[in-house]
């Protein structure tokens, strides 16, 4: 790492007012670009945000066939993938949620398809989705389920998909995806197909669900652990990827900590990311939140404490609140953290590691976290490994906003998925 890349997050000061227009949903835009490589036809997406896991995911559709044309007026995607017997050279670079669209992908191939990516992603565990692939005809060649990996497919099924879906939502997001076409495959087409198992973060699996419904694929939930999907062709069209409601955590905190006001003009009450939620939390820590055609937040003048809250639905914000714990009014218990383990860095125990260095005081179990607040005292003046996690760096922009004293150590790690965050975190300095 080169040593200008380091940053000191600037203090911020309380009681600003800011609008804000967040950056195009990262979990939505990749589900349409996976599921407009499927698609007859061309896909007009507005509203993909610009940062390295989109990049990573359009390249590596190009690389399977897609043709895909950006410009000012957005993006252009005409399919199908090419499903041949080639061989397929695809790098995912640091986006988990790529990585497990492409392996899904990829199965529909004949072909062979070798799937690489950046060395912290090579360490994220993809073997229950691999597993099974390999139940279904797909013969898959990884060193204990994680990349690099060879898929070579095509997949098959006659019977339900049974998954563990407990350590990520994103095995079966990768799987219903792609399960209308290979319902098409099956002996019986009518009968579409059953995806089975225990999982995490249902609201995710739901975000998958909505954005296939706008292809006019609709895929319901048979009970709490089973999903039926049909036989079906996605539709080519007109489609709008709204604002990244996990971003939107970083703006609802900074308010809720310091008394400020953020609009959010490009999402609202409609949304249906489970990530919204985080909304709710700060009405509980005392902030205001208006809903409507924007979403509003004034943050109070005290806050108000919130000593015990599971976050197992909402995990990609369950960091936002961890990193501004300390600055919290009382202790506060964080639950539903299992999944944590598993994302770019351990999102649980590497920011502990972090906070004990700061002199916070903390404990934790492995799905919990106990954080004690600073009260008046000062953290320690510290420099931030972020472990590669662009999240690491947005969350504890919450902690860094009321002391000035927290450096990271790479600025440039929010551009996979925010690149715009830092002018957007020094505008409400004004």
């Amino acid at each position: 790492m080169i040593p200008d890349s380091t940053f000191l997050i600037p203090k911020l000061s309380p009681g600003f007012e800011a609008t804000v227009t967040l950056p195009g949903s990262k979990s939505i835009a990749l589900r349409q670009l996976a599921i407009a490589a499927l698609v007859e036809g061309t896909s007009h997406i507005t509203g993909i945000p610009k940062c390295d896991d989109t990049d990573a995911m359009i390249d590596c559709l190009r690389a399977l066939g897609v043709a895909i044309d950006e410009d000012t007026s957005g993006t252009r995607i005409t399919g199908p993938m090419d499903f041949g017997s080639g061989h397929v050279e695809l790098n995912c670079r640091m986006s988990g949620a790529s990585t497990r669209l492409l392996i899904a992908l990829a199965a529909l191939r004949n072909g062979s398809t070798r799937i690489d990516g950046h060395e912290s992603l090579r360490v994220r565990t993809n073997a229950p989705l691999f597993e099974v692939l390999r139940d279904n005809g797909c013969d898959v060649t990884s060193d204990a389920g994680t990349l690099p990996a060879v898929i070579h497919g095509g997949l098959t099924s006659n019977g339900p998909l049974h998954i563990d879906g407990s350590l990520s939502s994103q095995y079966i997001t990768a799987l219903t995806v792609i399960a209308p076409i290979l319902a098409r495959r099956k002996a019986l087409p009518t009968q579409g197909i059953h995806i089975h198992g225990d999982l995490v973060s249902r609201p995710y699996i739901d975000i998958t669900l909505n954005e296939m419904g706008k292809r006019s694929v609709v895929g319901k939930w048979v009970d709490d652990t089973v999903l039926s999907l049909p036989a079906a062709d996605y539709q080519p069209g007109e489609f709008f990827i709204e604002g990244d409601a996990s971003a939107a955590s970083y703006f609802l905190a900074l308010a809720t900590l310091l008394a400020g006001r953020v609009t959010l003009t490009n999402l609202d009450e409609t949304t249906v990311q489970g990530d919204y939620l985080f909304c709710d939390v700060m009405e509980s820590l005392g902030a205001t939140v208006e809903r409507q055609a924007q979403t509003r937040i004034t943050g109070p003048k005290q806050l108000l404490p919130l000593r015990r809250i599971d976050m197992q639905e909402m995990p990609d914000v369950a960091l936002t609140l961890i990193a501004m714990s300390p600055l919290l009014a009382e202790p506060i218990e964080i639950t539903g953290l299992q999944s944590l383990h598993y994302k770019e860095c351990d999102r649980l125990e590497c920011p502990a590691t972090e906070m004990r260095a700061m002199g916070i005081e903390l404990s934790t179990t492995h799905d919990s976290i106990v954080v004690s607040p600073l009260g008046k005292l000062e953290p320690e003046i510290h420099t931030l490994n972020t472990y590669h996690d662009h999240r690491m760096a947005m969350a504890f922009a919450t902690l860094a906003s009321a002391h000035g004293t927290l450096t990271i150590d790479d600025k440039a790690v929010v551009n996979k998925t925010y690149p715009a965050f830092w002018d957007d975190y020094e505008r409400l300095q004004s």
